[in-house]
Formats: C-alpha cells, sequence, structure tokens
C-alpha cells in the first residue's frame, strides 16, 4: 500500500489552504496539533503487523529513556511507515503547518526516521527535545499507561523558566501537564525543545508503537555520535 492510500485525504486534505490555515494558527497558539484518524483504519492492522516485525531488531536504550528504538537503516525498503516518511506530500503539509517555508529530512542515518517500542515497564522521563519539533505516528497504545504528558511552551530561548520546570518534574505542578490524545492513526506535530514532556509508564503485555518522522529547516543536519551510541548502540560504518 503506498504512501497516499494510507492517509486518509478525505478527513485530513493535505492541499487545503484553509485546513493548513487553521493548523498553523492552532501550532503557534499551543505548540502541539493532533490529527486523529490522519492515517485509515483499514491501514493500522497492516502497520501494527510491521512494527511487530521491526520491533524483533529494536535496540534497547536506557539513553534519557527506557525504551526500544528501531534505527532508520532498519526499515526495509517496502516498508510502509518509511514510505510515509520519504512522501514529499507529507513533509510539505507538515512544512506548511508548522509555519517554515520549507523542510528537510534529518540526515541522521539512524535518526532520521525511528520506531519507538515500549513494553511493559518502559517509560520515557521529563525532558526537552533537541530539536524544535517532532513529528510522530501513534499506531498501538498500550493496554494501560503510556500517556504522553505535555507542559506546552514552558520556556523559551529567553526564559529557561527553571523554577517552574524543577516543580513539575517533582509533580508539584500537575495543573500544568496536559495528556495529548495519541489514539491509533493519529498524527501529531509538537514543538519539544519548549515544551516539557514525558511517557508515563507502560502497563501489559501489549507493547507500544509510534513512529517518529524527524525533519530540520536545515539540510543535512545530522545527530552527534554521543547520541548515536546511547540510542542505537553503534555508529554508522
Amino acid at each position: 500500500m503506498g504512501p497516499a492510500a494510507l492517509v486518509d485525504t478525505d478527513r485530513w486534505p493535505l492541499d487545503d489552504v484553509a485546513l493548513i490555515a487553521r493548523l498553523a494558527a492552532e501550532f503557534a497558539r499551543e505548540h502541539v496539533v493532533v490529527l486523529p484518524g490522519f492515517v485509515r483504519e483499514g491501514a493500522l492492522e497492516g502497520l501494527v503487523a510491521e512494527c511487530d516485525r521491526l520491533s524483533e531488531v529494536a535496540y534497547h536504550t536506557t539513553y534519557n529513556a527506557n525504551l526500544e528504538v528501531v534505527a532508520y537503516d532498519q526499515f526495509p525498503p517496502d516498508s510502509a511507515i518509511r514510505a510515509l516518511y520519504e512522501w514529499d506530500p507529507l513533509m510539505d503539509f507538515a512544512a506548511r503547518v508548522l509555519g517554515r517555508e520549507r523542510l528537510h529530512r534529518y540526515a541522521d542515518p539512524f535518526g532520521a526516521l525511528n520506531l519507538a517500542v515500549m513494553r511493559d515497564g518502559h517509560e520515557l522521563g521529563w525532558h526537552f527535545d533537541q530539536t524544535d519539533f517532532v513529528v510522530s505516528i501513534a499506531i498501538q497504545p498500550s493496554l494501560a499507561g503510556g500517556h504522553f504528558e505535555n507542559v506546552p511552551q514552558v520556556r523559551s530561548a529567553a526564559d529557561e523558566n527553571t523554577a517552574t520546570v524543577e516543580a513539575v518534574r517533582r509533580g508539584e505542578r500537575d495543573d500544568l501537564v496536559r495528556i495529548e490524545p495519541m489514539t491509533p492513526g493519529t498524527l501529531m506535530l509538537f514543538n519539544g525543545r519548549w515544551s516539557l514532556h514525558r511517557v508515563s509508564r507502560v502497563s501489559g503485555a501489549v507493547p507500544r508503537h509510534v513512529a517518529l518522522l524527524a525533519y530540520d529547516t536545515e539540510p543535512g543536519t545530522d545527530s552527534n555520535d554521543e547520541l548515536k551510541l546511547g540510542r542505537y548502540g553503534r555508529l554508522p560504518a
């Protein structure tokens, strides 16, 4: 199934100027946009099966997290998730919603596309991202837990807002935390550099599968060797 057939373009037409303007305004205001049902319901079973196969080669990372990660170079050429990531209309749509003139695929041969697999007991602690934004596709939720918890725009380039950030980490400002809905098929565009976020502990035998699509405003952007070793356990040959 090609990428165009995976996306519900009736609900989310990727070239609809009015829709893009509405989503861009929401992102500018909330620093997150959630598009439920972006992937057609009929395509999800195949994506889950693909994730289950890919998860067999995942690397268990404890680099600022406790989860398993499948790297970009481990997605086979016929991967439907890979086809979505490499599909220009999706990248162009993301750029316009994010208010960017153009995006480029991340140059990291491991980090450009990831599958994050979280099993019973896994969690991702409070953190900020190194990049301005993340594009993710929720494919399978866990039986319990695995909530994406977010404190949007809690800091800025001008103000680290350290006191509030530490209060959130200590569990003293739960009033600032919102849970973003991540039902299967949901596309989320998220500003993780300025928004503190985590994934709560996963429970149950069903793994949580989320695809992470990495784009950047500059061509040729790559991660450093420390991150590669910590997240994937290896460096490019």
